[in-house]
């Protein structure tokens, strides 16, 4: 909830709302990475990264669009958010699973074995249909998946596999993904490992102000609300001083010394920033331009300092700085 707006605001912006995401280099290497994957036809895999990266937001808001413009028709791809902090049983996961896959079991009295057998037969309807043999599950919070659920996941894939289809499992999770793969390289799950978790790719930051900018055009020009009417996020916020020329592109050198000078102190590692706090600032930015401050002013480097320091960015880049470079755990001889 906003304190009050002017007049030409909608209260029910995406920026407001906080339902969006502007394309970004990060997300389009994503979908790159994982169309790769889906060409060379690998049983599984897993893009890992530090939180607020974007990596969530560019899976619900880009992804299948991306992919399915890549291949030129409908891919049959579904996307799973793996409840956090949650102890699935079988017949919980199956539900789960087939809830986001977009299937309705018929029956709560279904046994686990019928809703195993009920989501097999939708996922290879699912390729029917888009005149394929191929189906890619995709599973973000995957971090936060268990051994057991792994290992039914494995049954999926060779039941589909049976049956003359592919099943795909690629996977979206924070940057312990690593530890998983070593524990279940070191256990009695190796072979589920060697099945999913063997290709992997990280999720950078933003990495530049070249980046910073794209992103900044984002909001200037490839965003669009309401829908079908040609005005960009920024152009709905300050349409006067649009017209006028105002944009946040060129802002892009200030915004990336910006972030430069607030890294913690000993920051260890590349200079790479969560695209949540940017966006964050953005709609700091919009908010206080709408409400009547000064263009040039509202884009200054003290109100982008000002902007970031309310979202705790530097805390963030430390907890990003000592989780990241923690000693992970030795590798079998």
């Amino acid at each position: 909830m906003r304190s009050k707006l002017p007049a030409h605001i909608d209260p029910k912006h995406p920026v407001l709302m906080q339902e969006y995401a502007v394309f970004t280099p990060p997300v389009h290497a994503m979908a790159q990475t994982i169309g790769d994957w889906i060409d060379q036809r690998q049983p599984g895999g897993y893009i890992h990264g530090p939180s607020r990266f974007g990596k969530s937001r560019g899976v619900k808001w880009h992804l299948k669009n991306v992919l399915e413009d890549r291949f030129g028709k409908r891919i049959p791809l579904h996307i799973w958010s793996r409840p956090p902090d949650s102890h699935l049983n079988e017949k919980e996961f199956w539900v789960s699973l087939g809830l986001a896959a977009g299937f309705r079991y018929a029956s709560t009295r279904a046994t686990r074995g019928d809703r195993r057998r009920l989501l097999t037969e939708f996922l290879i309807a699912s390729a029917v249909s888009c005149g394929s043999n191929f189906v890619t599950l995709l599973i973000d919070e995957a971090q936060a998946m268990t051994f057991r659920e792994w290992n039914w996941l494995l049954g999926l894939q060779n039941a589909m596999d049976w049956e003359g289809y592919r099943l795909s499992v690629f996977s979206i999770a924070s940057h312990q993904m690593d530890y998983t793969y070593e524990l279940l390289g070191k256990s009695d799950h190796a072979h589920v490992a060697a099945r999913f978790l063997v290709s992997h790719w990280p999720f950078p930051g933003i990495r530049s102000a070249d980046e910073v900018e794209f992103v900044l055009k984002g909001y200037d020009e490839a965003s669009e609300w309401p829908p079908h009417s040609g005005t960009s996020y920024l152009a709905h916020f300050i349409p006067d001083a649009y017209a006028r020329g105002a944009r946040l592109a060129p802002s892009a050198d200030v915004l990336w010394r910006v972030l430069e000078s607030l890294l913690p102190a000993n920051y260890q590692g590349d200079a790479e920033f969560p695209m949540q706090h940017i966006a964050w600032a953005v709609e700091d930015i919009l908010v206080n331009a709408a409400r009547g401050d000064p263009w040039e002013a509202a884009t200054s480097q003290a109100n982008w300092i000002d902007a970031l320091a309310q979202t705790q960015f530097t805390d963030h880049m430390r907890l990003i700085s000592a989780s990241v470079h923690r000693k992970r755990p030795a590798k079998s001889p």
